[in-house]
């Protein structure tokens, strides 16, 4: 793993993760900075950006901050600190935008970072698709093979509705963010390579 110095806007995305979690227990905060789609669309745009640092649990802040800390150093490695953050953000906004787009303007609140750490995983499948990822610590896939078929199952999740409260198209909004990105607007330092070279 990249040393921290070099990795800096990780940790401190992490740290402000932890941070929010923490006042989000207060609902004048939660309601403040987490996105919902009828508030932010009247005016409150900048749910479209604190919502990715709000989570509703300990599991679920638990689970996407292990998947950044796990795969955002290597990832910022790559990009460098500045497009890091801006490739982290985009996506996150993107899946809040495509979430609401595809599930409609709804006053239910969307919160989590999911949709940015879901680009993470995708940009990592891209830029380093032969190393391995083990699945529920036991099962080793390829990351570009585990890639793919997380995107195929938050796509059947989505169009089925198999996983009620989560965002399904909000984590598919983060994956197609990333893949534009890396592929079409230059957030790659170096030549992707796919799995089968």
């Amino acid at each position: 793993m990249p040393k921290k110095s070099k990795t800096k806007i990780t940790w401190l995305i992490l740290l402000a993760n932890i941070i929010v979690f923490i006042f989000s227990f207060i609902p004048s905060v939660f309601k403040f900075l987490a996105l919902t789609p009828t508030e932010a669309i009247a005016g409150k745009y900048w749910q479209f950006f604190t919502f990715m640092y709000v989570h509703g649990s300990f599991e679920h802040i638990l689970l996407n901050m292990f998947a950044l800390v796990v795969f955002g150093p290597r990832i910022e490695a790559e990009l460098g600190k500045i497009k890091f953050f801006i490739f982290y953000t985009a996506a996150g906004i993107f899946s809040g935008i495509f979430h609401i787009l595809l599930s409609g303007i709804s006053p239910v609140p969307l919160i989590g970072a999911s949709g940015a750490i879901f680009a993470i995983l995708t940009a990592f499948g891209l830029f380093y698709p032969k190393d391995i990822i083990y699945v529920n610590l036991l099962i080793p896939v390829p990351a570009f093979i585990y890639v793919i078929i997380i995107g195929i199952l938050q796509f059947v999740y989505a169009i089925s509705g198999a996983q009620p409260g989560i965002s399904n198209f909000g984590h598919l909004g983060g994956m197609i963010a990333a893949f534009v990105m890396i592929k079409f607007l230059g957030f790659n330092k170096k030549k992707v390579k796919y799995w089968y070279e």
